[in-house]
């Protein structure tokens, strides 16, 4: 029997939604008012999941993708729509999950701030089984590629020199590109024969086998955001899209003028808080991770900042002595921990700046703040195009 569904909205993932008996079944690549012939690949009680056989009725809006690897490698979701079309997706679904897990009017959901370009990744990791590429979703299955279309030029540039070695011996090969650097980490025990090549092409080379050992350069790259350079170590957090972190560092810097005393919960390399330093009289970062710490302390250095220290702590143990009077907070996909949510509440903090990489925890977490804090606005910002993911910032201000 012939499973033909009308899928009837877009999920939060970018997944088709349409109904077989009654169960709400989630179908990717899939786009709404569409009618598909599917295969159901896990079935259960509450829902079912599929993959597309065949589209019996196209949308209007359904293109045809730019990358010939998709759908397969998984890296993207949203190729199959255009991207005027996608941005619409997007800060619709920032609207729905806003309404529905905080209560907010559509009213505070300002217009999403669009990613431009392709080829916007700085950082991507290939796996490697003789041959390179990416992991299809939700599988181990190498899909090979030669050609990323979201990734940095330089990356894709790399990623061609990498598949004339010989790769046996290594498992993965995680790389990381700045504005006039580079750097990459092959996961192996044993040395592979770098390429005359990939010396030319990468600055820095490093292998991992529980450490990292260096083979050429140094163990880090140097990347630049507006005026401001920072070192970034393989492990450490730094915003995948340069250009849109720019944009995003931009909105923070508007929001922060006029603070005295700004605490940067989740600083990691103190990227956020040396963008700002100058518009504010002092900044205090804190980050658990201790790498990403001892980055930031040289990128202190590094751009001539005297006006912020770096506290290498977890934020959840971190014990507030002084009042401040605008809090930063870019928590991991989880959101805030009950802790943190009860410290906000408490503090002297006329203003909150909160960066989050997840909607739906981001409205769970305004939700509980919204006992002292009001949400002035909640923007939208697109660093990941072709994919379902985005950032959000949201400026909330204490409740007089």
């Amino acid at each position: 029997m012939k499973n033909i569904i009308e899928i009837k909205k877009l999920d939060h993932q970018g997944r088709g939604i349409g109904y077989i008996n009654n169960i709400i079944t989630f179908i990717p690549n899939a786009l709404v008012e569409e009618q598909v012939e599917v295969k159901l690949t896990k079935q259960s009680k509450k829902y079912n999941e599929g993959e597309i056989i065949s589209i019996v009725k196209k949308s209007n809006k359904r293109i045809i993708p730019e990358c010939r690897f998709y759908p397969q490698c998984g890296g993207c979701q949203l190729q199959h729509l255009s991207y005027e079309d996608e941005l619409i997706y997007k800060e619709n679904k920032i609207k729905e999950i806003m309404n529905k897990y905080a209560s907010l009017d559509e009213k505070l959901i300002k217009k999403i701030i669009p990613n431009p370009d392709l080829n916007y990744r700085n950082k991507v990791v290939f796996h490697i089984d003789n041959e390179i590429g990416y992991y299809q979703e939700k599988t181990n299955q190498l899909i090979p590629i030669d050609h990323c279309l979201i990734a940095d030029n330089k990356i894709n540039h790399i990623l061609n020199e990498l598949k004339k070695m010989d790769l046996s011996m290594i498992n993965k090969a995680m790389i990381r590109v700045g504005k006039n650097d580079s750097l990459i980490v092959f996961y192996t025990d044993k040395e592979p024969v770098i390429s005359d090549g990939l010396s030319s092409l990468v600055n820095n080379i490093l292998l991992f086998d529980g450490e990292n050992h260096i083979v050429q350069g140094k163990d880090y790259l140097i990347e630049e955001i507006g005026n401001y350079k920072y070192k970034v170590s393989p492990e450490s957090f730094f915003q995948v899209n340069t250009k849109g972190a720019e944009r995003l560092y931009d909105l923070v810097l508007n929001y922060v003028k006029g603070s005295n005393k700004v605490l940067d919960l989740y600083c990691g390399v103190g990227s956020i808080g040396i963008y700002i330093s100058s518009v504010v009289e002092e900044v205090v970062g804190v980050e658990i991770n201790q790498s990403a710490i001892e980055d930031a302390l040289i990128n202190k250095e590094l751009n001539k900042i005297n006006n912020i220290e770096f506290i290498n702590q977890d934020v959840s143990n971190y014990k507030i002595k002084d009042n401040f009077d605008t809090i930063i907070i870019d928590p991991p996909r989880k959101g805030l921990d009950q802790i943190t949510i009860e410290y906000l509440l408490n503090s002297e903090a006329e203003r909150i700046i909160y960066i989050a990489c997840d909607p739906i925890t981001l409205s769970r977490d305004l939700k509980l703040l919204s006992e002292v804090y009001n949400v002035v606005e909640v923007t939208p910002v697109d660093l990941f195009s072709r994919t379902y993911h985005l950032e959000c910032i949201c400026l909330l201000n204490k409740i007089k």
